[in-house]
């Protein structure tokens, strides 16, 4: 049976941090509808009028986030269309050395264990302002790392990695290439408001497994502007 995973970095920061939620939103929603995927893995989802939205207009899907009545506090949204068998949600340790921008909002991830012995892990680590802030990016991703050892899993989210540093830091995760940017600087929404991305494209949205068997096959939705990343989706036998 092959089953499908839709990642996305959702940019719904409240306004004016980023732009053009409402209309955003409903092509986000619209996007999933048409792809009809099996498992979401949605990041920078931070308000909850956003995610009773997509509850709304997502029915087939069961959601699990922070249970904060105003504020999701990582901005991790997991949705699936069925019951899993556990979940969980973590969050990274602050440093001294964290931004002012990455206190606010809490960095982390989600473990759903989606059948027996099989695993989904939806994170977005840390976003570094200056080079030496990178540590706690890499550090971050050492920790997923550690926590998929004796586990069939799929980690599926923004790590902003860049390829080659995404490379030389995986000691764990099968990688195939989606050949192709998801952030890019054809994308207006790269250069909105307060963003920083519109630099250079790169790639730093991942859907990879540990697992042999559960080898993902990653494609790029591009050029699909409905956020400052463009979706991701992963296809994998199961």
């Amino acid at each position: 049976m092959k089953l499908n995973i839709f990642n996305l970095n959702c940019w719904l920061l409240p306004v004016p941090f980023s732009s053009e939620n409402r209309r955003r939103l409903k092509g986000i929603i619209g996007l999933i509808k048409k792809q009809n995927p099996d498992i979401l893995t949605l990041q920078e989802v931070w308000l909850k009028k956003d995610i009773r939205k997509l509850k709304k207009c997502l029915p087939n899907y069961r959601f699990f986030h922070s249970e904060s009545k105003l504020f999701n506090k990582s901005g991790l949204l997991f949705g699936i269309k069925w019951t899993p068998k556990s979940f969980s949600q973590s969050y990274f340790k602050i440093t001294s050395t964290h931004s002012k921008r990455e206190r606010i909002g809490l960095k982390g991830y989600q473990v759903v264990e989606i059948s027996p012995g099989v695993f989904v892990i939806n994170t977005q680590l840390y976003a570094p302002e200056a080079p030496n802030e990178m540590k706690i990016t890499l550090l971050q991703f050492e920790e997923i790392q550690r926590i998929t050892l004796g586990r069939k899993a799929i980690l599926s989210g923004d790590l902003n990695l860049e390829e080659d540093e995404f490379l030389n830091s995986n000691r764990v995760f099968y990688y195939k290439s989606p050949l192709g940017f998801t952030v890019a600087i054809k994308n207006k929404y790269c250069h909105a408001v307060f963003n920083k991305f519109s630099h250079a494209d790169k790639t730093i949205d991942y859907i990879v497994s540990n697992d042999k068997s559960l080898v993902v096959n990653p494609k790029i939705f591009n050029p699909v502007t409905v956020s400052d990343h463009y979706p991701l989706s992963g296809t994998f036998e199961f």
